[in-house]
Parts: C-alpha cells; sequence; structure tokens
C-alpha cells in the first residue's frame, strides 16, 4: 500500500523554490544589466541561470534521493565533481562575457578572490538544495511512520473487536438454543433482536456513534439475556446524559456482559448489576458499573474479552483522554470510567 506524502510540506518545499528562483533570476539579472553590454544580458542570464538550475535539481532530485544514506561516498563524490565542473563552467562564462569598461566586471575574475566568489555561489546552491531535500524526505518519512502507526492501530482496534464479537455472538446464540430446546416462543423475538445486534456490529458500529445507538444494543443484549429466565432479572442502567453525545461504538457492552457474567445475575438470587452514566461537563461522560461476585468465583475463560482486552480499546480509541478506576473486593466489583467525548 502506497502512504501518502506531508502535502502540506511538499507545498512548502515548492514555495521555498519559487521564492529562491525568483529571487536567483532577478539578482542575476540585475548583475547582467549593471555589467554587460544591453545585447549581452539575456544570453547572460539565461547562462548563469541554467548552471544554478543544473546545480540545485542534479543535487535535489538526483544524489540525495539516490544515493544519501545508502551511499555517503558517492554522494561526497558527486557533489564534489557537480562543483568542480559547474565552477569551471561558471568561469568560462564570466570570461567570455567580462569587460573591462564595467565595475564588476574590471575585478570580478582577478586571481582567487573572483574565483572564490564563484566557488561560494555554486556550493551555497548545492548546501540549499541538499539540505531542502533532506528535510522534505524527513517530512516524508515521519508522515510515513505516523500513518503506519495509525494503520498498525486500526488493524489492532480491529482484532480487539474481533475478539469481542463471537463471544458475544457465542453468549447469545447459547441463549437462543436454550430456548429452542424447551420450545419456547420467545426465541423467534431473540432471533429478531440478534439480526438488529448483527446489522449495528457489521455496518454501524464503525467509528464513534451517538449514545443512543449504544443504549438500544445495551438494552437488546440485556433483552436477550432476560429470555432465559422467567423471572425480570436485577440489571439497572441509569442514563442522566444527553443521547446525542458521541462515544466509540461496542463501548458499552463488554462492561456489560462482563458484568453480568461474574455477577451470576439470573442463577444466584443476591447477584445485582447497575450502570449509570453522568456527565460532569459538556466534554465528558461518567460510566459507573457495578456488579456482586458470584460466589464461588466464575472465572475468565479462553476467548473472553476480559479486562486487558477492554484497557486496550481504551488506550487506541480514547489516548490521554479516558481514566480507568477499578475497585473490587470480595463480594462486589464496580468500574468507574471518565472519557473525553470532544
Amino acid at each position: 500500500m502506497k502512504l501518502p506524502r506531508p502535502r502540506w510540506f511538499l507545498s512548502i518545499a515548492f514555495i521555498t523554490q519559487f521564492l529562491f528562483w525568483l529571487t536567483s533570476l532577478l539578482l542575476v539579472i540585475y548583475v547582467a544589466a549593471t555589467n554587460q553590454h544591453k545585447e549581452s544580458v539575456g544570453l547572460y542570464s539565461a547562462l548563469l541561470m541554467g548552471c544554478h538550475l543544473t546545480n540545485f535539481y542534479v543535487v535535489y532530485s538526483f544524489l540525495v534521493p539516490r544515493y544519501y544514506n545508502k551511499n555517503n561516498k558517492l554522494l561526497a563524490a558527486g557533489l564534489l565533481t557537480l562543483i568542480i565542473v559547474l565552477t569551471y563552467l561558471r568561469g568560462l562564462i564570466e570570461h567570455q562575457f567580462t569587460d573591462g569598461s564595467y565595475v564588476l566586471a574590471a575585478h570580478y575574475l582577478n586571481g582567487k578572490a573572483g574565483l572564490g566568489g564563484v566557488l561560494f555561489a555554486e556550493i551555497f546552491i548545492a548546501a540549499f538544495a541538499f539540505l531542502l531535500r533532506l528535510s522534505l524526505n524527513y517530512e516524508i518519512e515521519r508522515a510515513r511512520a505516523i500513518e503506519l502507526e495509525n494503520l498498525h492501530l486500526q488493524l489492532e482496534l480491529r482484532f480487539l473487536k474481533a475478539q469481542m464479537n463471537p463471544h458475544f455472538l457465542f453468549n447469545t446464540l447459547n441463549n437462543i438454543y436454550s430456548l429452542i430446546v424447551i420450545k419456547s416462543d420467545k426465541a423467534e423475538t431473540a432471533l429478531m433482536r440478534l439480526s438488529d445486534l448483527l446489522r449495528y456490529m457489521l455496518y454501524e458500529s464503525s467509528g464513534k456513534v451517538n449514545l443512543q445507538k449504544e443504549l438500544n444494543v445495551l438494552y437488546a443484549y440485556i433483552e436477550l439475556f432476560q429470555l432465559r429466565f422467567e423471572q425480570d432479572l436485577p440489571i439497572e442502567i441509569i442514563n442522566e446524559v444527553d443521547c446525542q453525545a458521541e462515544i466509540e461504538s461496542l463501548l458499552l457492552i463488554p462492561f456489560m456482559e462482563n458484568a453480568i457474567k461474574h455477577s451470576a445475575v439470573g442463577v444466584q438470587p443476591e447477584s445485582t448489576v447497575f450502570m449509570k452514566i453522568t456527565s460532569p461537563g459538556k466534554d465528558k461522560l461518567n460510566i459507573y458499573m457495578h456488579n456482586t461476585k458470584a460466589n464461588p468465583p466464575i472465572h475468565q475463560e479462553v476467548g473472553g474479552i476480559g479486562l486487558v482486552n477492554i484497557k486496550k480499546r481504551l488506550e487506541i480509541l480514547y489516548p490521554d483522554k479516558h481514566e480507568l478506576i477499578i475497585d473490587e473486593n470480595d463480594h462486589t466489583f464496580s468500574i468507574h470510567l471518565t472519557i473525553k467525548v470532544i
């Protein structure tokens, strides 16, 4: 998969080159107009700009991309050869157009001073091209690293969801199977609820959803679980938040599923499950989950969700935007989750 380049930095690089060449062209024309015959200004300027462009883009588009961090000796040799050749060509151009009657030309190539000026100009252009290309390469690699990290997090999140969904479906199918075995009329209703849940998981559970959708899924899950029992189960949800608030999809089901399972609600008479959703501010949600513990304790089976999965999902979905507090004793288990929703 081809990863995108940082467009904003490509734009900056283009603008930098445009301003650099505009300044260079104006400077070359000014020097030519000041020190050359009028009929020579155009040719002289074109030859100098040709040398500058060759210098810049051989370094920028060829030497650095091909040899930097791959063969630095060849890079150094290429830079040195380029500067020597262009300095020699620049010397020929200056000698060809020099006229002693003009201010700069009278002293320009008199010995080392003139040669030093040409050499400095070529080194400066090569160094500028070198640094600009390194900056661009750095931003491209940084953008790719960020994109790869995001892709890794997305794949990891999909894996964590895949761990959850089969476990959830397994429990639900067990519930429906038990209804079919006893030939209960509730089996048809259970299948409809399961269909709704599957539709949500497959087509609507990507990214953030409003709280109402997540609560509907939660109520459907509880209803499916309730179908196994004749008596009303002591499972309570209190929501004091505007249901248009958005949270990551499939965030609440793991808490409810674990609470129901480890409380043995419906099996042990004193078991209870309680969830309360509040908002201490416009940008925060508090989710409080409390359940009694089964006696003897129910251990997490292989393939279950578990708190490790839940914590990992929170780290991916709400990095530095959540706080999870777990309070546990011999008889009860509580989770207090605070998330920033904006």
